[in-house]
């Protein structure tokens, strides 16, 4: 990829979002998803390897923030399906091309926000606490996650069923994406994604990475979830539907 003003500001704009999305605003990071591919205007596939080292980065801060709440037992139960999930992905990935990439991102996006919805009407967060949940789930993330960085939304669906309060809630998720996203990054760099240049650019964002955590938390303590969630999930359907109308 060429460095423009116009992917920085995109760029910047996505690791922005993952900040807070990590440190507060579980949801904003399939935004950040969307404007990184459409940094990558013709290489949206390869927006994945930008994306991860960034991803760490914010999980990094998200960890030290609320390491103490985290479930472990949670974390342990989703391991082997993880696993299985991450390999899957990267198969998948290595296939197909931009165009498919794309086709394949806005459906995994729009899939999630719909299972989303449907756990937040018929009010899932007493849902069954199974092995077989636990495995569907820790596969589908697995796999997405490595698709297109957008498992997000399936473990906010697992982890919301098991009715933590907001704190352990913040504490599993931030702990799970930091083992998986540092897990995912030997499958991207042997798929040729991760490379010096998208480091360097990786670099460059360092700075809203940083901005977009320490708004995040603050958000955390202060804005209601009512307020902020509908207006995220209403931007990931539009932005998704653009990505598959291409």
């Amino acid at each position: 990829m060429s460095f423009t003003i116009y992917s920085i500001v995109l760029g910047s704009l996505a690791a922005f979002c993952f900040g807070m999305s990590k440190s507060g605003v579980p949801g904003l990071g399939l935004f950040g998803v969307i404007l990184m591919a459409n940094a990558f205007v013709g290489d949206e596939k390869n927006s994945t390897g930008a994306v991860l080292p960034l991803l760490v980065m914010a999980d990094a801060m998200a960890v030290g923030y609320y390491i103490r709440n985290c479930n472990w037992q949670k974390i342990r139960q989703l391991v082997l399906p993880v696993l299985i999930g991450l390999f899957i992905g990267g198969v998948v990935l290595d296939m197909v091309n931009n165009r498919q990439f794309c086709i394949l991102l806005g459906i995994i996006i729009l899939t999630m926000i719909a299972l989303d919805q449907v756990r937040i009407m018929l009010k899932w967060n007493g849902f069954p606490k199974s092995r077989g949940f636990a495995w569907t789930m820790g596969i589908m993330g697995g796999a997405s996650t490595v698709i297109g960085n957008a498992g997000g939304p399936v473990m906010t669906l697992y982890i919301a069923a098991q009715g933590f309060s907001k704190e352990k809630f913040m504490g599993t998720f931030a702990v799970f994406f930091f083992l998986v996203n540092i897990s995912k990054l030997p499958i991207v760099a042997y798929l040729g994604m991760i490379t010096p240049r998208s480091l360097l650019f990786d670099l460059c964002l360092l700075p809203a990475i940083i901005i977009g955590s320490l708004v995040g938390r603050r958000a955390f303590l202060i804005i209601p979830e009512k307020w902020f969630m509908p207006l995220i999930l209403i931007l990931n359907a539009l932005s998704a539907v653009k990505m598959l109308l291409g």
